[in-house]
């Protein structure tokens, strides 16, 4: 945890989540008056600064800022923190130090005071925890923008991780939706419109099935078998002591992110991870035709003796097979540079019904996007994700993109992209260097060959 977020956990910790979308709205435009005040003090004060005072006074502001936006999306949660943890997903769009903060909501965000966690416990199980669990910590080991972790012990010494979500969860995702929606209407005739409707209601839905724990669990068992016998470990869950809202799984010992780095592993060790994140994140894109949207350093830990831990598995979203075969077609357009198959495939995405009605400004941002994606597949040999011209591209085109604002896509490869864009940022903060293409071609080869096998 960043050592200035002290003071706004504590704060946090036993408030109530509100579920009102009026209450969260006003958070939110109090936080923007804020943030606003901020900046204004800064743009006051740097006329009166020597040029190294004005560049400590914008770091201040920066931190302040970031803070004050930690703050408010600790104590909202939901999909408004999920919006703070897709920055922290931004390598050089914003300083490391904002970075930092905004990761922290990944897996160090302010926890729930117990008593409010035992009554989800109460509700779903209509037991204590400490009439079930042989030990259970009163204090989460890790929390986020759903629910929060504890660590316990089942009667046989089983060391067992409890996540147990958040009161009104459900409430505040309909709340959170509800709000986007009204602020939609204001452009409702505009063609635009149906566009973004369309990709809030699959946010909407995709967010909602994250708060079922046994839908979760049935796909991370999924995974728990297609991962056995490797160096990725995924935790198996325990029925009994799960329910909607509660999951209870093997517990995994290890370290996030920030702090395998802060041990300064050597060049060996990053790659060897960024090959298994990598792993984790392509077989089961191929072997279970399902993307894993929720790719951020919080879901995985480094383990001692070399394995990785390949946790959380709420947010994902499964190709149909119509769509399977179109992402297929796709890939071969993109690995044999066949601009008019790819022409096809854009045309689809965008729902036209042929190629000329493209825009050929979003056509022409679109190619060198995926260029930029596809580019370590193409590259023969080790691929450097830590370059700062790779890396800077990505982050051109993630504005542009931004600026362009075009909404007419299909919603379901806006999981695909948040995917992509979360293990170049980790293999960017882990330095990675490996032969990437040779692991997603041996992995794209390996799902077609067992084709028609029966399902994991």
């Amino acid at each position: 945890m960043h050592p200035v977020l002290d003071t706004s956990l504590t704060k946090i910790s036993c408030r109530r989540i509100p579920s009102s979308s009026l209450i969260r709205s006003w958070c939110l435009g109090s936080t923007n008056a804020r943030l606003a005040a901020t900046y204004i003090s800064y743009a006051i004060q740097k006329n009166f600064l020597a040029k190294d005072q004005q560049e400590l006074a914008a770091s201040r502001a920066k931190l302040k800022a970031a803070i004050q936006l930690f703050g408010t999306m600790g104590y909202l949660r939901g999909a408004v923190m999920k919006v703070g943890q897709l920055l922290a997903n931004l390598p050089q769009v914003m300083d490391r130090e904002l970075i930092e903060i905004f990761e922290s909501l990944q897996f160090e965000a302010p926890p729930m005071h117990y008593s409010l966690i035992r009554e989800v416990f109460l509700d779903e199980l209509g037991r204590e925890p400490e009439e079930l669990f042989a030990s259970f910590d009163r204090q989460a080991f890790a929390a986020a923008s759903l629910g929060q972790v504890h660590r316990a012990r089942l009667a046989d010494g089983t060391r067992v991780a409890v996540k147990i979500q958040y009161p009104d969860m459900a409430r505040t995702i309909e709340s959170d939706f509800k709000t986007l929606g009204l602020l939609l209407k204001t452009i409702r005739f505009k063609e635009s419109y149906r566009y973004l409707f369309a990709h809030i209601l699959d946010a909407k839905e995709v967010f909602s099935r994250e708060l079922d724990y046994l839908s979760e669990a049935a796909y991370m068992e999924r995974n728990r078998r297609l991962f056995a016998g490797t160096e990725i470990v995924v935790p198996r869950s325990f029925p009994d002591y799960s329910s909607k809202r509660v999951l209870t799984m093997e517990y995994l010992p290890g370290k996030h992110l920030p702090a395998f780095l802060g041990a300064d592993p050597g060049q060996e060790q990053r790659n060897h991870f960024g090959r298994l994140i990598s792993l984790a994140l392509v077989r089961s894109f191929f072997r279970c035709k399902t993307v894993y949207a929720d790719l951020h350093p919080g879901n995985f830990i480094f383990m001692a003796d070399g394995r990785l831990g390949f946790l959380d598995f709420g947010c994902f979203r499964r190709f149909s097979p119509q769509r399977w075969q179109v992402q297929a077609d796709s890939e071969e357009a993109m690995f044999s540079q066949d601009q008019d198959k790819l022409r096809d495939f854009l045309a689809r995405l965008s729902f036209h019904d042929s190629p000329e009605e493209l825009d050929p400004q979003w056509v022409e941002l679109m190619f060198r996007q995926i260029q930029w994606v596809v580019s370590p597949i193409t590259t023969r040999g080790p691929f450097d994700f830590a370059d700062g011209a790779y890396v800077a591209e990505g982050v051109e085109l993630f504005k542009e993109s931004l600026v362009l604002g075009y909404s007419r896509t299909d919603s379901f490869y806006n999981w695909l992209n948040r995917a992509i864009l979360g293990h170049r940022s980790m293999m960017y903060r882990l330095g990675s260097v490996f032969d990437y293409s040779r692991l997603y071609l041996e992995e794209m080869r390996g799902a077609s060959s067992s084709e028609g096998s029966p399902e994991l």
